[in-house]
């Protein structure tokens, strides 16, 4: 479905769903907490980790699931998101029996897997933590999978969408923080006692050096050195470096246009030591061919559609910069020690912006930046996204100039 049929579903259905549901859900949490004293009642058999649309922010969690599993070492650690989350969900480390997908690319399809998950989750203790801030959906799922514990950020007196009484444990949302320290404190939560109060009443530190890093076997990246190496054989592969041109369709207007990429890539091919490789998922594939072929098809390689999850990251690994707007791979780059140069307009860096230390931003901080958030489902009325396309090409070289000490 497209993103803005999901955002009308949400609201339009998810309103009076969640005005109907909070009854049945609010009676429950309160039968538990009154059931033992807080410091008697067990731990959970079963805790579900939620996040439906952006596949790049299961890589910001993973502090919050490095801390949950620690904290819980006998509960079952499981995750429910859209079917482009598997590979990277395994090599988070869970095993498939514990993720459970909701595909989405229909409504019909999105019903069928809403009605099967529940049937997973029946008996036993289970908590819910609702990771997308302000999503109804996601909200309304923890409830319906059954669990008693249902925490999540809530608006209180603030900004933010209308959610009823379906959360258990309701933590402010502070946009001052990084989304993974959001997370963190959403992961924390699960030991508080159930609360219609603002919490979490507790620092959280900045999350990089929990950051999730993934070590690729010096054997797989020479296998894929090969595979590049033989996309052009008649160039050797000196200092590789990866473009990212695209943006979902979740925020379009994150993107920064085509054409500047294109004089990107020819500029920075004006050193014979460069490579330049496109990467992106199969349905970018065409694309990218495109830019290929505008750039320099002798020495671009056309690398979109043909790696798995763990090939790109393997392929980070072996790179020596990524260019990118904002997007997932800013957050699969990170799990590996690339510099990284990543382009930020509608969304803050401050709240999305890369985990690893070695990654440089470039924004403009327009006055109308930023102009997409959680409070607005990430949709803006702006339909001329300046805030990219004032980032000039001599911007971005000079940064990559730096980073490669030219």
């Amino acid at each position: 479905m497209h993103p803005n049929t999901m955002r009308l579903i949400d609201r339009w259905v998810g309103i009076p769903l969640c005005f109907f549901a909070s009854f049945w859900p609010l009676k429950k949490a309160q039968a538990d907490s009154n059931s033992s004293l807080a410091t008697n009642i067990p731990p959970p058999d079963t805790i579900v980790f939620i996040l439906i649309a952006e596949i790049g922010a299961l890589v910001v969690a993973y502090p919050a699931i490095k801390e949950t599993r620690k904290q819980h070492p006998k509960s079952r650690i499981c995750f429910i998101t859209a079917p482009a989350g598997v590979q990277t969900l395994e090599l988070m480390g869970f095993e498939k029996e514990d993720i459970f997908l909701l595909e989405t690319s229909s409504i019909k399809s999105l019903l069928k897997g809403i009605v099967n998950i529940r049937s997973h989750f029946k008996g036993g203790r289970v908590s819910a933590i609702v990771l997308e801030p302000f999503t109804r959906f996601s909200t309304l799922l923890s409830a319906w999978i059954g669990a008693s514990k249902r925490i999540g950020c809530y608006r209180f007196l603030n900004e933010g969408v209308f959610l009823g009484n379906i959360l258990t444990h309701r933590l402010v949302y502070n946009p001052h923080l990084h989304i993974s320290q959001t997370y963190f404190a959403l992961a924390k939560a699960l030991i508080e006692p159930d609360s219609a109060k603002p919490l979490l009443k507790e620092y959280i530190p900045s999350q990089i050096k929990n950051r999730l890093k993934i070590n690729i076997p010096e054997k797989e990246q020479q296998t894929l050195m090969k595979r590049l190496q033989s996309e052009c054989p008649e160039n050797p592969l000196k200092k590789i470096i990866l473009l990212n041109a695209n943006a979902s369709d979740i925020v379009p207007l994150r993107k920064w246009p085509l054409e500047n990429f294109v004089e990107l890539g020819k500029q920075l091919l004006e050193s014979s030591e460069f490579t330049v490789v496109l990467t992106g998922s199969l349905e970018e594939k065409d694309v990218c061919v495109d830019l290929a072929l505008q750039i320099n098809p002798d020495r671009t390689v056309n690398f979109a559609g043909k790696t798995s999850f763990k090939e790109l990251i393997t392929l980070y690994s072996i790179s020596d910069l990524l260019i990118t707007n904002d997007s997932g791979p800013v957050h699969f780059a990170s799990t590996t020690e690339i510099p990284i140069l990543a382009l930020f307009g509608p969304e803050t860096p401050k709240i999305f912006g890369p985990m690893s230390p070695n990654a440089k931003v470039i924004s403009l901080e327009l006055a109308c930046s930023p102009c997409v958030s959680v409070f607005n489902q990430k949709k803006s009325s702006c339909d001329d996204n300046q805030c990219m396309k004032q980032i000039s090409v001599q911007m971005v070289v000079k940064e990559t100039q730096k980073i490669l000490g030219k």
